[in-house]
């Protein structure tokens, strides 16, 4: 890509999107014009980088606007269906997961975004940890909507136990968790602004991340959450204890 004079560029940056219009261009250097981003971008109003820099950094044309909020929030990435060696459906799963069942060959895809087990083994695994059953959680559609008020735009991704805080969960029950879940900045903003609570990691862990899941449930009053969630998926922990181990 060759950046031109005069032209809009935009590119994500968390749940902020940065929309920058191009006005100088050397052979070197590229200068732009902050039209819209975080507050950091539009205190320093300009900006410029190297050429080779300016094309490696994410940013792709788009149509110059009064506003550009509908470019804000999370990347949502496609999913994937996953069947079991049966062909009966059983989860469904990020783009990123769904390259690493394919590349370490634990399945094969027999469809657009519809992905088929290869042998039992990953699915057999599976069942132990979840106790045998896949509950409507597994085949949600996780990040197509604010779990809180429903929009479906300008969306981000929360950590309901801050991943500041996350280390104070010990591994492996770290690995249990379903801790992400897709709310928009306006309700982000809202969680942000109220009050943190004083919640002390312990030694049942378990205490520690439901309290955050019921301060995160009674600030925001999640409606949409996804069927079936809760903080903690896992529910079968001798089973990942004793593979973490052996």
């Amino acid at each position: 890509m060759n950046p031109q004079t005069g032209q809009v560029y935009a590119r994500r940056r968390g749940g902020k999107a940065e929309v920058v219009r191009i006005s100088v261009v050397t052979d070197e250097w590229v200068e732009f014009q902050f039209l819209h981003g975080p507050e950091r971008s539009l205190r320093a109003g300009s900006g410029r980088c190297k050429v080779k820099n300016f094309d490696s950094a994410g940013w792709e044309p788009t149509d110059e606007c009064a506003e550009y909020t509908h470019l804000d929030g999370a990347t949502r990435y496609e999913t994937f269906r996953v069947l079991d060696t049966k062909g009966e459906p059983i989860l469904r799963c990020s783009a990123k997961r769904a390259a690493f069942y394919l590349r370490k060959g634990y399945a094969h895809k027999i469809a657009p975004n519809v992905l088929q087990f290869t042998d039992p083994q990953t699915e057999d695994r599976l069942r132990e940890l979840y106790l045998g059953g896949f509950t409507e959680f597994f085949m949600e559609v996780k990040n197509d909507r604010c779990v809180c008020c429903g929009a479906t735009t300008d969306l981000t991704r929360h950590h309901v136990v801050p991943k500041r805080h996350k280390k104070s969960v010990p591994q492996p029950w770290r690995s249990c968790l379903s801790n992400v879940l897709f709310v928009c900045n306006g309700c982000h903003r809202t969680y942000e602004d109220a009050p943190e609570p004083t919640i002390e990691a312990s030694a049942d862990w378990r205490a520690f991340v439901w309290a955050w899941r019921d301060h995160f449930r009674a600030v925001l009053k999640p409606q949409f959450l996804p069927n079936g969630w809760d903080i903690i998926s896992v529910q079968n922990f001798a089973a990942l204890e004793g593979s973490c181990g052996s």
